[in-house]
């Protein structure tokens, strides 16, 4: 049976009822204001997702040549949080070793009494304290809302005691250090992908790569894309909000631009599917195609493995005299270059002509093969690293719900 002066999960030998606290009884406002340029500080900031992280060294040179204006510091063992209620959650413990420099608007805080701050660091984040804070927010917009100090100390928590705290405080570190390491492997895939894409596909001026497989030494060929496939454009049903076009029982599935991002380019499903009368209306593929989005992800290649209407955002690839996967990764490969069609200032601009027109270097069929099968392993291990990222930043999320009340 639940007790509401305990949580649900709790670590082994402890069982005292937790006890009810205001944080005015746990913190107390600091508010040291500094030149950074005088006590030659580092400007660092605050974000939901990474907490307390320092700005550019570019950044530092550059706004502290240009300012005069006091900052906030944050001393070792400080708290930090922005008070603005549209970034609730955005709470930091500084534990870098050293003071740094922060915008004046942010609060910060020190532990006043004899409890564990890596326990409260987790606490204050957690979707509880994120649940509070909206509760006691004051402000008459949403977007205005603020949970200045004030207001923060009169905020009630459930406290368990100070070995408790440890025990918690210690376990979420571990944690966070396991996913930071799954975080830093899955940066490290991507970036190895990237440093292949630019060895295995040959770069300006050149008509090899730097890197190939052993039995090949043919020069590659030269081609304009729209030599190599009959490019088309997709095609929406308008208006595209009219829920006519759409069907759930339909077993041809409606891909947007979002579907692209959410899959990474790989399509294997769809939440969204078109109707017959929408059928008539867009491009229907039955088998899987190679795509290019030429509307908001400008320049993302894309493989649909199932059977859909497409989107007058993308480019189909019909009738191919490559193979797919070769393809996809020279696309992606080649997309930040898509940049050069877009006036200064101003959002890309692909249409089919400007891709039909774009030339590149071609290997045998034989070594496009070989090319393709080397990358889908490649981004094969990068899926199953984010995926182990994404259970483990879940698990964190479970035990966030469960360890705390």
């Amino acid at each position: 049976m639940k007790n509401n002066l305990f949580p649900e999960i709790r670590f082994r030998g402890f069982t005292d009822e937790w006890k009810n606290q205001k944080l005015g009884e746990v913190f107390e406002q600091t508010s040291e204001y500094v030149n950074p340029k005088v006590e030659n500080l580092e400007l660092w900031s605050l974000t939901v997702e990474k907490g307390l992280t320092p700005k550019t060294a570019r950044y530092n040179r550059e706004f502290l040549v240009k300012k005069e204006d006091q900052f906030k510091a944050v001393s070792e063992n400080e708290f930090i949080y922005n008070p603005m209620n549209m970034t609730l959650g955005a709470v930091d413990l500084n534990l870098t070793g050293k003071k740094v420099a922060v915008s004046g608007y942010y609060i910060t805080m020190k532990n006043i009494v004899n409890h564990d701050s890596k326990y409260f660091s987790v606490w204050l984040k957690s979707p509880l304290a994120i649940k509070k804070y909206k509760s006691y927010a004051t402000g008459s917009l949403i977007e205005r809302q603020r949970v200045q100090f004030p207001t923060l100390v009169q905020i009630k928590a459930l406290i368990p005691s100070r070995d408790e705290q440890i025990k918690i405080g210690e376990f979420f570190r571990q944690l966070d250090e396991t996913i930071a390491l799954q975080e830093q492997e899955l940066t490290i895939l991507r970036q190895t992908k990237q440093g292949f894409l630019q060895k295995m596909f040959p770069q300006e001026g050149e008509c090899v790569p730097e890197l190939r497989f052993p039995g090949y030494s043919k020069v590659w060929e030269q081609k304009k894309i729209g030599d190599l496939a009959n490019i088309v454009r997709g095609a929406s049903p308008r208006p595209i909000q009219n829920s006519k076009w759409f069907d759930k029982e339909s077993g041809i599935g409606w891909l947007r631009i979002s579907d692209v991002t959410e899959q990474d380019g790989r399509i294997h499903y769809l939440e969204q599917h078109i109707s017959k009368a929408g059928q008539e209306k867009t491009r229907v593929l039955t088998e899987p195609h190679l795509l290019l989005s030429i509307a908001a992800t400008v320049g993302k290649p894309v493989v649909n493995y199932i059977k859909t209407g497409v989107h007058d955002g993308f480019l189909i690839f019909l009738k191919p005299k490559f193979e797919r996967e070769f393809m996809f990764q020279w696309l992606e490969m080649f997309r930040p270059k898509w940049v050069k069609y877009g006036q200064p200032g101003s959002q890309v601009n692909l249409n089919s002509e400007l891709v039909r027109n774009q030339e590149i270097f071609l290997p045998s069929i034989e070594e496009q093969k070989e090319i393709g099968e080397f990358f889908i392993k490649l981004d094969n291990i990068i899926t199953l690293s984010k995926q182990e990222l994404e259970a483990l930043q879940q698990t964190k999320k479970a035990f966030l719900q469960k360890m705390f009340v």
